[in-house]
């Protein structure tokens, strides 16, 4: 299978951007294999249109904890790999798999570390 290597457009810290780009890339039939600040590598998929992806803090860890990686699948969302240091990405391919956050409030606390890490 074929990989397509592309500039990342967006920064690293503008999730919801970050985020957009790569649901436009899987609409086109292109899954993102890795993401770093400079390129993105990407898998044809023909199964990827309507895909929507979700940036979590990484928060220092290599790896996302069991219990989180089993709630979100028991939610509908897979999870595909790291984003630089700074995040795990998930994913979802069911149109109906719920949001992972749906409290502006929360989200914004499990991003406290990240913004501290950019201030610097």
């Amino acid at each position: 299978m074929k990989s397509v290597l592309k500039t990342t457009p967006v920064s690293l810290y503008d999730i919801q951007s970050l985020e957009g780009w790569l649901e436009e890339q899987a609409n086109q039939g292109l899954f993102p294999v890795w993401v770093n600040g400079e390129f993105t590598q990407f898998r044809r998929n023909a199964s990827a249109p309507g895909a929507r992806f979700r940036l979590e803090a990484a928060n220092g860890k290599e790896a996302p904890e069991p219990e989180r990686l089993e709630l979100y699948q028991e939610a509908g969302w897979e999870y595909g790999g790291t984003v630089g240091k700074a995040y795990f990405l998930f994913y979802a391919t069911d149109p109906s798999a719920i949001e992972l956050h749906t409290d502006p409030v929360t989200r914004g606390i499990s991003l406290e570390q990240l913004a501290g890490e950019v201030q610097k």
